[in-house]
């Protein structure tokens, strides 16, 4: 319970960094808790009960805008051979999509982004989407001198894009360690939270990179695994990545993405949070 309670309490904290104000966003989702409820339950399932369902004006959530949370490191320094990973946290209005840019004109390659992300935006229902926060990690398994130079992270939701501070990443080519065939599954991208639109069909991104290729499966909010025979609206898809249909407030909980390969086992946590539209 205490789990559940700070991804809400989380998700205020998000929601503060677009509108201002914590308490604005409670107010507009009409969700009610309280402290008592915390001290006297100590079963996740019992906040679906004890939390009501929010329910969001479409003016709420109307602006579209992205922000950066955590930056990557500003610099980094590896031998020829190591392996690296960056790691960015974004948040935005539409859930963004991340991407990973190189070079010395990173404006460029933006432009050409945001035009991509404006075409794919006129396809896209006008009903509001909801709302995410999204970590991407930058993988490269054998660094190679030419891998040297400038690496952005840039977060786009819709036609809004947020870039983060640069990272230089510096290759000593007077070093060198040996490239290592196999590697430890890595988590590239997951959602912490998602806010969705109730009878939305919505994709809780868990992307994995590793050698060999890592054993990928999801548990629903009820700690099952999830299937196609026992969960009809529930689809693992080719990439990893987990698509609910006419998502509804029991579907509120935690699901579980897990990735395993030899002995090594990873997984991440997705918080999704059903908003009930209101229709006049």
């Amino acid at each position: 319970m205490q789990l559940c309670l700070a991804y809400l309490l989380t998700l205020v904290v998000a929601i503060d960094v677009a509108f201002g104000s914590p308490l604005t966003f409670f107010l507009m989702t009409n969700a009610s808790y309280t402290r008592a409820n915390v001290d006297q339950s100590g079963a996740s399932n019992r906040l679906k009960s004890e939390i009501k369902p929010a329910s969001i004006k479409k003016s709420g959530f109307t602006t579209t805008w992205t922000r950066i949370l955590q930056n990557p490191p500003d610099s980094l320094e590896v031998a020829v051979g190591s392996r690296v990973e960056l790691q960015c946290q974004v948040v935005g209005n539409p859930p963004p999509q991340v991407y990973w840019i190189t070079g010395n004109e990173p404006e460029r390659q933006i432009q050409e982004l945001t035009v991509r992300a404006q075409e794919a935006s006129n396809d896209i229902s006008k009903e509001w989407e909801g709302l995410s926060q999204i970590t991407s990690t930058y993988v490269i398994d054998c660094v190679r001198v030419e891998d040297q130079g400038l690496k952005y992270c840039v977060s786009v939701s819709k036609n809004v894009v947020a870039q983060s501070t640069p990272t230089v990443l510096l290759v000593n080519s007077t070093k060198a360690v040996e490239c290592n065939s196999e590697s430890q599954p890595t988590i590239t991208l997951h959602a912490s939270w998602r806010f969705a639109r109730d009878d939305s069909t919505i994709i809780l991104p868990c992307r994995v990179v590793g050698q060999p290729t890592p054993y990928l499966f999801w548990l629903d909010s009820s700690s099952k695994i999830i299937s196609p025979t026992t969960h009809e609206r529930h689809t693992v898809l080719p990439s990893g990545d987990l698509q609910i249909t006419d998502v509804d407030w029991p579907d509120m909980g935690e699901y579980i993405c897990k990735v395993q390969s030899g002995y090594t086992e990873k997984s991440i946590t997705t918080f999704l949070y059903p908003v009930l539209s209101v229709r006049t």
